[in-house]
Order: C-alpha cells, then sequence, then structure tokens
C-alpha cells in the first residue's frame, strides 16, 4: 500500500483549531474509488500548526503529500515539501486550495519551488482522484500546472463539478471519526468545523480570491449539510461556520437552513455558534434569518459589509453598496428589533485617499451606528483579481511583506515564517498615509467601538455638536504630538510596534501577561491596558478637552466623564451597581433628548468576572466585540 499524508495546517487559538474541511472534502471523494482503496493509504492527517520537524518526522515512506495551502501555512508548507522531497525523492508533492498561484500568474514557479510537482488549480475532489489513477500520464489531467524539470507545463482548466450535493461528506463517511479520536489521544484540541451549505458566489469583488468567473455559479447542498450539523451538535462541536458566501441570497432555502441549526441547538445544545457571511446589499431581507439566530443564540451579529463609503473605490473594486439613506434605515431596524450588527469596511483599496477613508468612518458614526465597526488592512490574495499585474499596475498598488494578521493565537511569536502581502501604497495614497490611517483605524475602534471613548464623544456631539470627525481627528493629532500622557504613550507603542511588523520582525497584536499567551488586537490590548490606568487617561482627557473646547460646561463635562466610565464594562467592578446623575444623560446620549438638569438614577449591569482579565477580555473583546459587549445595560430607576 502507498501512503498519503494529508496536509490542512491551521492555526490554534485557545486550544482551538478547525476540522480540515477543505481536505476532508477532497478525502471523503476519493477514499471509496476502488482502485485507490486497493492501493492507497491514509497514514496520517496534519490540522493543527506545529514546529516543522515534530511533522517531519512523524513522517514515514510516503507515496503521495497533499497539502491545502492557504496564506497561513504556506511557508511551513514549503518547508515540510521540500525536506520530505530531499528525503524521499519519488513521494509526489501536491499543493491544492487557495494561495498557490492560479495557471495564468505562476511563471517561473517551480525553479522558486522545484521540490513542488503538481499545482492543483479550482476545485480538487475530481483532480485529485484522476491523479492517483494516472500517476504515469499526468499530462492528460486537465486542470493542473506540472513541474517537468523545473518549467510549468500547464494543462486546460477543467469545468466545475456539476454538483455537490452528492458529493461525499468527510462528517457523514467517518473521515473527521478518525481525527475526532486521534485528537482524544493526542491533544485534546477544541474544534471549530466548517460546512458549505453552496458554494461560489455570483459577485465579482476584487479583492476576494472567488471573484475568479470559475467560482460565479452558486452549487448548493442544503439536505447534506442538515445531516452534518446533526453530526457536529452530536460531537459536541461549539462553533460551525458555513463557507456559503452570501447566506441568505436564496432565501427560502437558507431560511429552512437557519430554523434547522435552531432546532438542532434546542435538541442537544450545540452548536454554541453558526456564523456566517451574509448576501451583500441585502441586509433587510435576511432580517427574518437574523431574528431567528439571534433568539437562538447562535450568531454574534449581523454584517454590514460596505468595505467603503466612496463611490469611486467601489467602482474600482467591482462592488455595489447600499446608499447612505439605506444604511440609517439598516440600523433602525436592527435596533429595533434587538438585532446585534457589525459594519466592515477595509483600509488600503484603491482610489481610496486617507480623506475619503477617514470620512467614510465619521459619516458612518454620523449616521448613528455606535454598535461595532470592523475595519480591515486590505491584503493581496494572490489570486484574487486585484492581484493580476495588469490591476496592480492600473491603480499602483505597492505591498509590504508582513505576517497573517490573525489574533488570539497562541504563543505568537513562533509564527513568523509565513507572511503575506498588504497594500501599503497606491496611486491614491501614500506608504505615510496608509500609517496614518493605520493609527486612525486603531483610535477608532480602541475609542468608540470598544468603548473607551464613545459616550464622551456621543455625549459632546449632541449637547456641542461637536463632529466625531473633529473629535476623533484633533485626538489622533494630540496623541502623536504629546507621548508622555497615556494616550500618546499608546499611541507611540502601536506605532514603533507597526514599523517591526512592516520589517517581518514581530507579529500584530500585542501579548498582554495577566491576559494569556495569545496576541490581542492592538485596539483590544489598549482597552486590556486601560482597566489599570483608568485614572491618569481620563484625567488627562479631562484637561485636554477643557483647553480644546473652553465652552464646555464643567459640569456637564464631569457627568459626560461619569457616564462614561459607568457604562464602559469593568473586570475589576461588581455588577449591578447604581448611580445618581443630575442631568438626564442617558436619555440625551441613548434617545437623542435634550439636556435638563434633572435628578435620576441609573442602574448599571453586566457579567461579574471577579478581577480576571483573561476570562473578561475574551468574553468582552474577543467574542462579544460584534454584539458590544464593552457597554454595561442600563435601566433607568
Amino acid at each position: 500500500m502507498k501512503n498519503i499524508y494529508l496536509f490542512e495546517l491551521s492555526d490554534v487559538f485557545a486550544n482551538q483549531v478547525y476540522l480540515p474541511y477543505s481536505s476532508g472534502v477532497v478525502w471523503s471523494y476519493i477514499k471509496n474509488n476502488p482502485i485507490i482503496k486497493k492501493n492507497y493509504q491514509l497514514k496520517d492527517w496534519f490540522f493543527a500548526r506545529d514546529n516543522a520537524s515534530n511533522i517531519i518526522n512523524k513522517i514515514e515512506n510516503p507515496s503521495v503529500l497533499l497539502f491545502s495551502c492557504f496564506m497561513w501555512n504556506w511557508n511551513l508548507n514549503c518547508e515540510i515539501a521540500k525536506v520530505i522531497k530531499e528525503k524521499y525523492p519519488n513521494c509526489l508533492i501536491i499543493y491544492g486550495g487557495q494561495h498557490q498561484p492560479l495557471s495564468d500568474r505562476n511563471k517561473g514557479f517551480f525553479k522558486k519551488y522545484p521540490y513542488i510537482d503538481i499545482l492543483i488549480h479550482g476545485e480538487g475532489e475530481e483532480i485529485v482522484e484522476k491523479i492517483l489513477l494516472k500517476s504515469d500520464n499526468l499530462k492528460e489531467i486537465i486542470g493542473i500546472t506540472l513541474n517537468l524539470n523545473n518549467k510549468e507545463f500547464i494543462t486546460p482548466s477543467r469545468k466545475r463539478l456539476d454538483e455537490i450535493k452528492d458529493c461525499p461528506s468527510p462528517f457523514l463517511d467517518g473521515s473527521f471519526d478518525w481525527i475526532i479520536k486521534k485528537n482524544k489521544e493526542d491533544k485534546n484540541y477544541s474544534f471549530h468545523a466548517t460546512v458549505e451549505s453552496a458554494r461560489g458566489c455570483p459577485f465579482s469583488c476584487a479583492f476576494c480570491e472567488i471573484g475568479e468567473q470559475y467560482y460565479q455559479k452558486i452549487k448548493t447542498s442544503y439536505e447534506k449539510t442538515k445531516r452534518e450539523i446533526d453530526w457536529l451538535a452530536k460531537n459536541k462541536i461549539e462553533y460551525i461556520t458555513d463557507a456559503n458566501s452570501n447566506f441568505g441570497i436564496m432565501f427560502g432555502p437558507d431560511y429552512d437552513l437557519a430554523k434547522y441549526v435552531v432546532e438542532v441547538k434546542k435538541k442537544y445544545g450545540y452548536p454554541k455558534a453558526f456564523r456566517v457571511t451574509w448576501a451583500k446589499g441585502q441586509a433587510d431581507k435576511v432580517l427574518q434569518i437574523a431574528k431567528l439566530f439571534e433568539e437562538a443564540g447562535v450568531q454574534k451579529g449581523m454584517t454590514i459589509a460596505l468595505q467603503s463609503m466612496n463611490k469611486k473605490v467601489l467602482t474600482a473594486i467591482q462592488r455595489k453598496n447600499v446608499d447612505g439613506g439605506k444604511l440609517r434605515e439598516f440600523i433602525q431596524t436592527y435596533e429595533k428589533e434587538n438585532i446585534s450588527s457589525y459594519v466592515e469596511l477595509i483600509w488600503g483599496l484603491p482610489e481610496e485617499t486617507l480623506e475619503s477613508f477617514i470620512n467614510g468612518v465619521t459619516y458612518i458614526m454620523e449616521e448613528g451606528y455606535h454598535n461595532y465597526l470592523d475595519i480591515h488592512l486590505m491584503m493581496l490574495l494572490p489570486n484574487a483579481p486585484i492581484s493580476e499585474p495588469g490591476y496592480k499596475e492600473r491603480y499602483g498598488l505597492k505591498t509590504m511583506k508582513a505576517q497573517p494578521r490573525f489574533s488570539h493565537r497562541s504563543n505568537p511569536e513562533q509564527l513568523v515564517d509565513d507572511t503575506v502581502e498588504f497594500v501599503t501604497e497606491a496611486n491614491s495614497f501614500t506608504k505615510e498615509d496608509w500609517i496614518e490611517g493605520h493609527q486612525f483605524r486603531w483610535l477608532i475602534i480602541f475609542g468608540h467601538y470598544l468603548g473607551s471613548l464613545q459616550f464622551i464623544a456621543r455625549g459632546l456631539k449632541k449637547i456641542y455638536s461637536i463632529g466625531y470627525k473633529e473629535f476623533y481627528t484633533k485626538l489622533l493629532v494630540e496623541a502623536q504630538e504629546n507621548s508622555k500622557t497615556y494616550l500618546g504613550k499608546e499611541y507611540l507603542n502601536i506605532r514603533n510596534n507597526l514599523d517591526e511588523i512592516l520589517k517581518n520582525k514581530r507579529h500584530w497584536g500585542d501579548v498582554i501577561k495577566e491576559a494569556g499567551d495569545i496576541n490581542w488586537e492592538v485596539d483590544e490590548a489598549s482597552c486590556i491596558r486601560l482597566t489599570k490606568n483608568k485614572d491618569t487617561f481620563y484625567k488627562e482627557l479631562k484637561d485636554y478637552l477643557i483647553q480644546e473646547y473652553a465652552f464646555i460646561d464643567m459640569n456637564v463635562l464631569d457627568t459626560l466623564f461619569k457616564y462614561q466610565l459607568c457604562r464602559l464594562h469593568n473586570p475589576f467592578k461588581k455588577y449591578p451597581f447604581s448611580k445618581g446623575f443630575k442631568y438626564n444623560i442617558h436619555d440625551v446620549i441613548e434617545l437623542d433628548k435634550k439636556l435638563e438638569k434633572k435628578n435620576n438614577k441609573l442602574l448599571f449591569n453586566g457579567k461579574n468576572f471577579n478581577s480576571n482579565l483573561y476570562e473578561w477580555a475574551k468574553e468582552t473583546l474577543w467574542f462579544g466585540r460584534r454584539i458590544a459587549r464593552y457597554k454595561t445595560r442600563v435601566t433607568v430607576l
């Protein structure tokens, strides 16, 4: 029997790791072919990132190594493959997944990576089967690039599978039973899982790897997905992600699947969370699905994926967003229905300027959105349309290599090998602009969308018409110019770390000793450090505001700061507690009432963490950021 080794190496996040779905569907597809079954055996399946030597030492007499490649495991895959090829030169090394280049972008690839034998382009199920059946005549297999004496031999592209609903499932055919058993005997990780109710996307977003025409037809697999969800619930898998790129676009089947998830949760208590990527530009249409998930407690928030508020940017990336009026309508609808929502933007897109980026962020605030805003940094995924050489030249895109921007990884200092390309310059913005945008992003998320400044900013806007753009841009300048203040030191720390990150000398984010061995997002890290430095931070902030805005009534300002401290969840506080106020400040900020002198008492409530900083940060800033757990709940007494 010939030995097959499968690789789909994922990072470990606080002892959590993904079941290897991509390699799983390929293995399930090929393993029951009678010829393959007779001649090949699965010797081992590597799914959790580890030191390369630890993995290599477990490989004996391999015939085939099959790697599922993504940006977070590319270099580690290559390190393993190179050593194995030297040790076992007749071993066939195959790369599939989303990271190896498309056939029109791989010129000179095998000169750089001579130890790789085959690149798979597109869906891998049929191609791997053909490779194992025709290993003596690989030139006949379509959909691959072959290494022939370190030169590329490209075969014609293969059409997609006719259907995925009839393909075998690694959950249902016993493939993942092997992994569950192996895990219990070895590391005992907690698993996340991926299912695939639909494959493909009708949109052509330039920054996305499935923006290619190849994936534009949607293939569905709803009934199989239901059976997989049963398996996952029975095996007590807490977190499930549906790889459907537009959940809700096929409303009837998606609504039916959502109901099934809720029924399974009621029956088994699992999954704890079912994460989906919502249909783009149809946030109003998927409201009924979101309500189902919200009531069952399996969804962490409704996504409003905008990416940019700049029309020129949207044209460049082939996107169409809701207009401003519709955005306000969506926000109000979700709030009325008690459904958490969060907005997504990307900094570094073509045609974006620093000014248009800042205007877009603050416009969303002005529209009354204060729950959570996620701002991604633009990466060039190698097979996305935006990475095509002509596209990059047209928009003047320049990049710098750094580690993938993943947070909450265990021991992040050990993960310096893998890199991705971040867009740090374009025709529309300079590298200095990009850095300033990065710092603005940090201040907005730390200050507003994780709550550290939000209630002060909202109060000043309602009472004194100080706009959000003015408040945050001036405060950013203050942090830049006064490095001796608490905020200035935070700014400088993040700015200096960014220099090291862009030289690939360190990981993104910060590890904080009192909050575990994982790397927190920079904005989360600032919030964690703030828990023990509130007196200094808010005193300096008040002094700054008094100097900058002399017209502010001191009694009102004191009330704002008092309210801010009560609304920001505190791991060292015991909840609930009540406070008296001399102004109707809660009604002003949350209900748009006019400011009045009025004695009132408010009850503030939240979960008690008994000073456990890690648990507070995990539940409030990591798991709970999209549903605004950073805010305490308020009752007017």
